[in-house]
């Protein structure tokens, strides 16, 4: 009886479910569809380092996905007891009828196991087939061949999801278990006739909090932009608290605030059903602040991530042909003679290759400071060094020329006395030249020496997995003697497959990685493509992945925010019927309701963003000169299918559902 009764409720109750039972199977899709990327490598043909990067994305979606199941556990308890506020009146019916708090309880155990498992199993056929198409794009990300298309399917996957969806929907049983078994009867019925409060009457106090707030998160934004990137220390971290407990006083005070601004104008105010309308909406802000803050923080979030993700994964391929020029390069870090070190490790280079370079780079002793002007200095703020003030490191001219040689680049000459420049991030070029035009004289050692005159050089010198030469200087070969060496690098082409030098390697080199007593380091041409691809891919996947749960998390609790207000309001609808209020008036009123209610938290998400993005593309400049444009584009395509999508089947439900009361 009561299997048949849960049905019954549920398919008269569906317009209620919609958008619960919608959310829930894209959730289970994309949390099955993430999870199972380790599965798609074998479709492809893919190296050793491959196969390692498949099994690192796949243990850090993991991570992310014990993270996301926290989200979706919230926003599935969350929509599950606005669920049963809807149904408050329908249980204090049954409770009438003669049924115990013990029989209600079970029925909605039924109702909701039965919903549960139909949304986990159309959310992992939707996922499953979802994957298939996602192994193009993995293919495509990590730049290999379909060996063949063949249907796969992750076990594991499969089980995580199951396992993961089953906790929350047992913890909604435990849930909805207490709420059942603790109601009284009188609060069921009466539910609809409770008022809410004021949480702040006073509209001075309203004033006085919502400028604290705007003050508050100027001040979180001023920190962000004075400090960038480069150092991610306590100040950062007060950034972002500034900026939450802002958002917090912006929302809190904007019940009575908002209100109060509107009613200044008279005419606007009385004007149709605007007076209605802002009642309507003061009084939910007022009772909905703190998920506002939430989901206004959610979709700061979510835009960030998905412009900043996708663009670190292209700005991390956009220059690997820059990054790999040499087939193998080796660094030292305590500035060791790289050649030497290899020969007390039993690997002489000159025995297998004869194309190569070994040099040194030393400390100059001049900082950033003693250097750049004072707009190179802030434009140069976001990368460590520049921020640190560290000193500018200083190689061999001669040494230079050999690699502009192994280049087939043209080679740089110096008269007695002269000093040039070169770098490799693009976007400080113009500001070392502009200090070399001026004439800017330095002092290495005893010498004092004025600037080469022709164009600062962007040159990359050894091969790795990110640019990071900010500035060089090139000088005469005895200017540095007498210098500290901070630096050993050792660059060469193979003459042939290279696979000598290699095994050598593998053999005298390898095995003493994280000795302390080696600080000799190499990489070579083929690891750093492999690594690169594999660590863009794996910035996409995240980005795509959380920006789209936050996306879904924070349109969905507003979507059934907005349909509860509107079942609660169908009362308030009918009044208006009966003193004369067309339908195309109601309909407009709720349209704007419904759009009132969806802008506020994104339109302070969006102006968080501007910052927030500002601090995303200087990360995303740091791994390649990518632009930021495409990718703020797509995420802003992304939000307005999901959160557009949401904010039109909010108002469609809306509709119906005081329409049809």
């Amino acid at each position: 009886m009561y299997f048949k009764l849960a049905a019954r409720n549920l398919k008269r109750s569906f317009k209620d479910y919609t958008i619960y039972f919608l959310t829930l199977v894209f959730g289970v899709c994309i949390f099955y569809t993430f999870n199972s990327i380790e599965a798609q490598s074998i479709l492809m043909e893919v190296s050793e380092m491959h196969k390692n990067m498949f099994h690192l994305i796949s243990e850090i979606m993991g991570v992310a996905s014990i993270f996301i199941s926290f989200i979706l556990g919230f926003l599935i308890v969350y929509a599950n007891n606005y669920l049963i506020k809807r149904r408050k009146k329908e249980f204090g019916v049954y409770m009438t009828l003669g049924m115990e708090n013990s029989r209600l309880s079970s029925l909605l155990f039924i109702e909701t196991m039965m919903i549960g498992v139909i949304s986990l199993a159309l959310g992992l056929i939707l996922g499953i087939f979802l994957s298939q198409g996602l192994s193009v794009v993995t293919a495509k990300l990590f730049k290999v061949d379909l060996t063949g298309f063949r249907f796969i399917f992750s076990m594991d996957a499969f089980i995580k999801t199951i396992l993961c969806f089953g906790v929350i929907y047992l913890i909604i049983l435990i849930f909805n278990s207490i709420i059942v078994r603790k109601v009284k009867l009188i609060n069921l019925l009466t539910s609809a006739k409770f008022n809410e409060k004021m949480k702040i009457k006073n509209i001075w106090t309203s004033v006085v909090v919502f400028i604290i707030s705007v003050i508050t998160i100027g001040s979180g934004y001023y920190i962000v932009l004075k400090n960038g990137i480069s150092s991610f220390d306590k100040n950062i971290l007060i950034a972002i608290a500034l900026g939450a407990v802002g958002t917090f006083l912006f929302f809190f005070s904007l019940a009575g605030f908002l209100l109060k601004v509107v009613q200044s104008s008279k005419k606007f105010y009385l004007r149709n059903l605007n007076m209605f309308v802002l009642r309507q909406i003061n009084s939910k802000i007022n009772t909905t602040f703190i998920s506002m803050t939430f989901i206004c923080l959610m979709l700061f979030v979510a835009i960030c991530t998905l412009s900043g993700g996708l663009g670190i994964s292209t700005a991390m391929n956009t220059e690997i042909e820059d990054l790999t020029q040499f087939d193998m390069s080796f660094w030292d870090n305590e500035g060791e003679d790289i050649d030497t070190v290899l020969k007390k490790y039993n690997v002489d280079i000159s025995k297998y290759e004869d194309n190569y370079v070994s040099y040194k780079e030393y400390d100059s002793g001049v900082s950033y400071r003693d250097f750049l002007s004072e707009k190179g200095l802030e434009d140069g703020n976001n990368y460590y060094p520049v921020f640190k003030n560290l000193p500018i490191s200083v190689m061999k001219v001669s040494d230079f020329n050999k690699i502009m040689k192994m280049l087939n680049r043209e080679e740089v000459k110096l008269k007695v006395g002269e000093y040039a420049v070169f770098g490799d991030i693009s976007d400080m070029i113009k500001n070392l030249q502009e200090t070399v035009d001026s004439g800017k004289e330095i002092t290495i050692g005893d010498n004092k020496l004025k600037p080469y005159h022709g164009n600062v050089l962007e040159a990359v010198t050894y091969s790795s997995m990110m640019k990071q030469n900010i500035c060089v200087f090139l000088v005469e070969d005895s200017i540095v003697e007498g210098l500290t060496p901070t630096r050993g690098y050792l660059n060469l082409n193979y003459s042939g497959d290279g696979s000598e030098i290699r095994e050598a390697l593998d053999v005298n080199i390898r095995e003493y990685n994280g000795n302390d007593d080696l600080n000799t380091r190499y990489i070579t041409k083929e690891e750093i493509k492999e690594q690169s691809t594999g660590l863009g891919a794996l910035a996409s996947y995240l980005a795509i992945y959380m920006g789209i749960i936050f996306l879904i998390t924070s349109a969905a609790v507003l979507a059934l925010q907005q349909l509860s207000e509107s079942a609660d309001n169908t009362e308030r609808y009918n009044l208006l019927r009966k003193v004369g209020v067309d339908e195309s008036m109601i309909n407009h009123s709720v349209l704007t309701q419904v759009a009132i209610y969806f802008m506020m938290p994104l339109s302070l998400a969006i102006v968080h963003s501007i910052v927030g993005l500002k601090l995303a593309s200087d990360i995303v400049a740091i791994f390649g000169g990518a632009s930021m444009v495409d990718h703020i584009v797509v995420a802003s395509v992304v939000l307005v299918i999901v959160y557009g999508g949401y904010f039109l089947a909010t108002y469609s439900g809306s509709k119906k559902m005081i329409k049809g009361n």
